[in-house]
């Protein structure tokens, strides 16, 4: 017998397996499936076939005499042939919908509520890569503001009808008069400019080093390019409440990888390019040094011109009949707000 070539019986005890360890992070054991599920199968019948799974690597034991977990491959099997995806309930979706009517017009607010939503929904570690600059438009306004003798309110505003606020840090002390003369010079001058021109512009028509930072912070021009986007996590904490990682050294590595961001930023990049959800677990990809952990991503806007992405991170005893279409959601409707703008 193959992977491939499951039999209906090898394939219910498997979902039973992954099924149950999810919810209750212990091995599996026969007497529990048949007790549970309704597989018609005796105990011993069911521990035949959890030895021709393991025989296959889809499930192991963690010790002698212990009952069964999945292996990243029974998971990836499971994803790929076995899972049901449930939709998601109409409180949780209506809830989704009202978070985000708050933040509807601000992009950066939007996808920070985004990260947040994901992360609460979830109860895992929720992100999102923020949308290429192109897919702002064009720049149209800038307004400055001052809330306290060294900082200023930046309010931009693009094309797409989309703001970018930023609350910024300045050494010397600006008057609001000196602030609402220097937006009205740069309204002039750059309106209308794509984002990717504004840093070329700035640098022949500004040539005071303070304001050259202000604007470089309130455009999101920084050191990396202006298209390179901008990373969003929230509820990293989270993964310190689930026993897949009370090992001192996986929490260490897990918060290490969440903390540098780039093998993230890599991931939800590799997302842009495909159609569709994408389910990362364990071992595969960039994941290798983490083989109890999993991603579940999909990208937003267009369909034909995607923009960004958003996902889920967590074990691999995730529930996935659940992210999946949290995910899914949540992307539908980032997908319209930035087609209505």
């Amino acid at each position: 017998m193959s992977e491939s070539s499951l039999s209906r019986r090898h394939q219910e005890v498997l979902n039973a397996v992954v099924t149950e360890y999810v919810e209750t992070a212990g091995p599996v054991g026969s007497r529990t499936v048949a007790r549970k599920y309704p597989l018609d199968l005796s105990p011993a019948t069911i521990r035949n076939v959890m030895a021709d799974l393991e025989t296959l690597g889809l499930v192991t034991q963690p010790y002698t005499s212990a009952g069964r977990i999945p292996t990243n491959e029974g998971y990836r099997y499971y994803v790929n042939s076995l899972l049901k995806v449930k939709n998601l309930p109409s409180e949780e979706r209506d809830e989704i919908r009202r978070q985000f009517e708050r933040v509807r017009a601000d992009l950066e607010h939007l996808l920070l509520e985004t990260s947040r939503i994901l992360s609460r929904f979830s109860r895992y570690t929720g992100m999102v890569w923020s949308p290429r600059t192109r897919a702002l438009g064009v720049f149209r306004n800038i307004d400055f503001f001052r809330i306290e003798a060294r900082r200023i309110l930046a309010v931009v505003t693009y094309s797409s009808g989309f703001i970018r606020t930023r609350v910024i840090p300045v050494e010397d002390e600006l008057s609001q008069r000196d602030l609402t003369r220097m937006s009205g010079f740069l309204n002039r001058e750059l309106s209308g400019l794509p984002p990717e021109e504004l840093r070329e512009k700035l640098v022949r028509k500004v040539e005071e080093e303070v304001w050259e930072f202000i604007l470089v912070e309130a455009l999101g021009l920084g050191e990396s390019t202006s298209d390179a986007g901008e990373m969003y996590i929230e509820g990293q904490l989270n993964i310190l409440d689930l026993p897949d990682f009370s090992d001192r050294n996986r929490l260490r590595n897990v918060l290490r990888i969440l903390e540098e961001k780039r093998m993230i930023v890599q991931l939800l990049n590799q997302t842009l390019d495909q159609q569709g959800m994408r389910v990362i677990i364990g071992v595969e990809d960039t994941f290798r040094e983490l083989p109890e952990v999993s991603l579940v991503s999909v990208s937003y806007g267009l369909p034909e011109n995607p923009v960004g992405s958003l996902g889920v991170l967590g074990p691999t005893r995730m529930n996935y009949s659940r992210i999946i279409p949290l995910v899914q959601y949540t992307a539908d409707l980032v997908s319209d707000l930035l087609a209505q703008n």
